[in-house]
Formats: structure tokens, sequence, C-alpha cells
């Protein structure tokens, strides 16, 4: 089957990893939190990512080859994989991350997907801020989703406890994005 969009091309990739999620789960579900470029895409639509990157509270058996085809607004066929390789503790999170997440979709009442917040979303993105880092960091304050006093004021949460990183850098990447708010025009 091909999925009509990216939205919908991750919906199907998280049915497909409900399947390995057994049963018994349905007592208390498997939650995931959808982050990087597809969350991204959630909030604004503004870019697709040839990968699904999850946090996942449970090791899940996902099939290493995992992926789904879409058909993109031009008609062409496209394909987006679950990213084995993504690990959450290579980057920066928030310790309450979980709180402010979205609710997304629950599947077969096993499977709770959220999105992270926008929040959450840039702070995760301030230790690589690499280009596309930049752009959906951009893109996500665009939307208008995001208070600034509370990015600055999580983010220096994060970085303060975080460990496994130079805090100067970060920091630094951290007045960019502040600076961002002044280029905004509300709008993604």
């Amino acid at each position: 089957m091909i999925a009509n969009s990216f939205k919908e091309a991750i919906i199907e990739m998280m049915q497909e990893i409900a399947k390995a999620i057994p049963d018994s789960h349905k007592k208390k579900p498997v939650k995931a939190y959808l982050t990087g470029g597809g969350a991204v895409h959630y909030y604004c639509n503004s870019r697709v990512s040839d990968d699904v990157d999850l946090i996942m509270q449970y090791a899940v058996k996902i099939p290493e080859d995992l992926f789904v085809v879409w058909l993109n607004e031009k008609g062409t066929l496209e394909q987006v994989h679950y990213d084995h390789t993504y690990n959450s503790t290579f980057g920066l999170l928030h310790e309450d991350y979980e709180d402010r997440a979205v609710h997304m979709i629950t599947i077969d009442s096993k499977f709770e997907i959220y999105l992270l917040s926008p929040v959450d979303l840039i702070i995760s993105k301030l230790l690589r801020f690499a280009q596309n880092d930049e752009e959906d960091i951009f893109n996500i304050i665009q939307t208008g989703k995001v208070n600034k006093a509370e990015l600055l004021t999580l983010s220096t949460d994060a970085i303060n406890v975080g460990v496994g990183f130079q805090k100067k850098a970060i920091e630094t990447n951290l007045e960019l994005v502040m600076e961002m708010f002044s280029r905004t025009s509300s709008q993604c």
C-alpha cells in the first residue's frame, strides 16, 4: 500500500510498529515520542524527512528494514524508513518533556504516540544545530507555538543538567535561537 502523504506514511509506520507490541501492553500502553523531521512536519508542514525518529520507553523489536512508500505532492514516490540509529541520549532533552508532549494517536490500545512539544523539539535540536536543525527551529518559531521566555528557561535547565557536550557551544546555539524570534513573520 502507498501512503498519500508524509503524515499518512508516519501513521502507517506506527501501525507496523504496533504489530510488534504484545497485547499485554493494552493494560499499560507503550509510549513513543515522535521527534526530528517527522515532528517538525506535523507542526509546520515545511519539510519531510527520509527517516522517522522515535523516543521509546520500552525496547520493541522493530523490523530492520521497516519503511513506508508515499506519494508526494508532485506525484513522485518517496520512502521513509525507521531510523534504528537514532538515540535520544545523543541530543539534549529537558527532563519533563513527556509532560508537554502532544498526544497524536493510540493504536490498538497498546501503542501511544506523542509529538514532542514545539519547545522540546527546539531543545532537542540545539546540540547538533546543523543547517536543517536551524531551519526547523526557525520554522517552529514562526508557528507562534513557542514562548521565547519558556524556551530560554527550559533550555537553560536542560543545559545545566545535561552531560556529554561543551556547555559554551550549546549556549551559543541558544543565543542564536533567541535572535530568531526577532526575525519571525508569524507564519510557517
